[in-house]
Parts: structure tokens; sequence; C-alpha cells
């Protein structure tokens, strides 16, 4: 975890994008609260953390946190061989309203994406190199426990 902590960082520090894909309940939240937050803040950053895409910062923060956050980059690859609709019109609704959101954030801002299978996970790591709500580089990084 020392190693994830000092990449993510590290990345945040040079005003860059960082994706934590991980699975649900896997503990992400927890370890960003806990163990990212107090860190940055420790170095004298400013950080505020953001619960979900509906949120924008209320100051002006050096580093944000957005958690539960998601893309449709994948949304071709989840559906695979699914036969039933994999997101609703309305989630699709909330989700560009949250991009309006992300496409707003600073560039050194942590994105928490949750990806429940192993090989959903390995997608985003090799083939996710841009954010779908602004074009800006990103850095994927996988959280385990």
């Amino acid at each position: 975890m020392d190693n994830l902590l000092f990449k993510i960082t590290e990345n945040l520090l040079k005003q860059k994008s960082v994706v934590l894909v991980g699975s649900s309940d896997s503990g992400k939240t927890f370890w960003v609260k806990n163990t990212i937050i107090p860190y940055l803040e420790a170095s004298g950053k400013k950080v505020e953390y953001l619960k979900d895409g509906s949120e924008l910062p209320k100051e002006s923060p050096d580093v944000v946190i957005c958690d539960e956050v998601e893309t449709l980059f994948d949304q071709e690859y989840l559906k695979g061989d699914n036969t039933e609709e994999y997101y609703t019109d309305e989630y699709l609704d909330k989700v560009n309203g949250w991009y309006k959101n992300y496409a707003e954030l600073p560039m050194s801002t942590l994105f928490v994406v949750t990806r429940n299978k192993p090989n959903q996970v390995e997608n985003l790591l090799q083939n996710f190199h841009k954010a779908d709500w602004d074009d800006r580089d990103i850095v994927v990084l996988k959280f385990e426990k």
C-alpha cells in the first residue's frame, strides 16, 4: 500500500489526474479518507473530498478527491454479451451531469472508480488513458486490499 500511496501522491503533486480503480467494499473510501487525505494534509496540501460527481469543491483546494466516479469509457466492454440494458437512460442522464462537474475539477484530482470483475479492472488499467469527460490525461492505478 505504501507504493500505491507514493504513486498517487507523486502524480497528484505533479498536477496529474489519477483514477483509482477497485472492487466494491474493498476499502477504497476508507483508505482514501484515512491514509491519502491525512498524508497530503501533513504535506501542507489543502484537500477536498467529494462523495460523488454531484458536488463541486467549495474552496480552492490543492487536491480534490472525487469518490463514486462513473466512466462510460468501458460501457461497451461492460455490456459484453449481456442482452439486457446495462445502463438505464435515467442513469446515463445522471452520469452526463456528473461529467460536467468532473470536467471542472482541477488536474490534481483523484477519481475513485468501482469495477468488480478482475477483467473490468484490467481493461481500465490497460486502455483508459484519457478521461472521457474532458480528454485530460489520466494515470490509472489498481486498488487491492
